[in-house]
């Protein structure tokens, strides 16, 4: 169905929109990279946030890729693939984006920003736009799960 394509070809763009945000903001975070290593032998909390940092990115990196490849195979070969898995991939990429952007917004959410540490709050800026497209995601994939179900697409 023409139009299922189009919601996976408008989830595609999402993703690889979401890849590239996630990726200014692990690129900001890492100017601080060094500096956190460093308190992270000194201090167990410095030490979970940093583990935190670094989880919470992966999974928001994991879920936005999976959500970018499983559009792309269902645009363009949704018909070779086995009728059950066709039916299943939405649903699962919705569970792992609402798994992840849980995950992050967990950690991200309460964040606050740092005077004069502009890095840093600009990734925070984007890690919140981040779950905001991950959220988006999530509608995306409930949509085309339901058409999928419903119209045996």
């Amino acid at each position: 169905m023409f139009f299922v394509q189009l919601f996976h070809i408008a989830q595609a763009a999402l993703s690889g929109y979401g890849l590239s945000i996630s990726y200014k903001s692990i690129t900001q975070l890492q100017q601080y990279e060094e500096q956190s290593e460093k308190a992270a032998k000194y201090s167990g909390t410095a030490e979970s946030q940093l583990h935190k940092t670094r989880t919470t990115q992966a999974s928001a990196v994991g879920a936005i890729l999976a959500s970018f490849v499983i559009s792309i195979v269902l645009t363009t070969i949704p018909n070779q693939l086995p009728s059950l898995l066709r039916y299943t991939l939405s649903p699962a990429a919705l569970i792992v984006t609402l798994f992840a952007r849980s995950h992050v917004s967990n950690f991200w959410t309460v964040k606050a920003k740092i005077p004069l540490v502009d890095g840093y709050n600009d990734a925070i800026s984007k890690t919140k736009e981040l779950m905001q497209i991950m959220e988006y995601l999530e509608y995306s994939w409930v949509a085309t799960a339901l058409v999928s179900g419903l119209l045996g697409y």
